[in-house]
């Protein structure tokens, strides 16, 4: 049950993070979430006020080295064990086709969607194996990656943001079976199109998301993909639902 879950959050001061946390702090879970925004994080902790869980907040850049185990260690002084669930939702969009996108974002797109993934996966994933190793806390360990379903079938439209994905998904499968016989979940979650603030940030034409929007909608929500993970890592111990895609019921591709 999310009351008894320790959870880390990237990503978590807009979109599809900040839902998440909402959506597990709300089912009483203890988080501890991070994004680089100190005012967004301010604003998370306004918006969960009331609720049953418990919310600590660290300001910080996925592209840190050490940033995980901040995070794990922060959680562990403040309630006595390491996290057992953590759910990595930072990502950067960049429109544009291979011919024309702008490659001075190739690099940064790379190393926030990928290599900063990586790191954060490997640390988490370690530190999950010692405590399972260790016999600690036999309930659910689950590690939560958001991908997308840009990330399953190639689009010409934005195809280095997809490759992205495309490496990420890779990365994440060969994670799961490494941890699987130690009881750790690892879990794909693929969104088609979402509507958040992400296309805004990211620099995506508004003109092609309005007609996006019209061809596909109604869009899913920040709170559509939030209950999804919800649900996966409500499963018993033994259940693992490993790859999710979830798209607005008209999205085709």
């Amino acid at each position: 049950m999310a009351s008894e879950r320790i959870a880390v959050v990237t990503g978590a001061t807009s979109g599809i993070g900040r839902a998440i946390a909402l959506e597990l702090l709300e089912g009483g879970a203890r988080v501890v979430a991070t994004g680089r925004s100190e005012g967004a994080l301010k604003d998370l902790a306004a918006m969960a006020e009331g609720g049953s869980g418990e919310l600590l907040t660290l300001i910080g850049d996925v592209r840190e080295t050490h940033l995980m185990d901040e995070l794990f260690d922060t959680a562990r002084r403040a309630w006595g064990r390491e996290p057992d669930l953590v759910v990595a939702a930072a990502g950067h969009g960049l429109p544009g086709t291979l011919l024309d996108s702008d490659d001075a974002g190739w690099a940064g797109l790379v190393e926030v969607n990928y290599l900063a993934a990586l790191r954060h996966l490997r640390t988490a994933g370690r530190r999950m194996r010692a405590e399972a190793q260790q016999g600690r806390n036999q309930q659910a360990r689950d590690i939560v990656v958001l991908g997308s379903t840009a990330g399953r079938q190639v689009s010409a439209a934005n195809p280095v943001y997809g490759s992205t994905k495309f490496a990420l998904h890779g990365a994440v499968e060969g994670l799961r079976q490494e941890l699987c016989a130690h009881g750790v979940r690892v879990t794909l979650i693929e969104p088609g199109f979402v509507k958040t603030g992400f296309q805004e940030r990211a620099g995506y034409d508004p003109v092609w998301f309005a007609q996006v929007e019209a061809d596909n909608g109604p869009l899913l929500t920040g709170a559509d993909i939030a209950r999804t993970v919800a649900f996966a890592v409500g499963q018993p111990a033994h259940v693992h639902l490993d790859d999710i895609r979830i798209r607005p019921t008209r999205q085709r591709a």
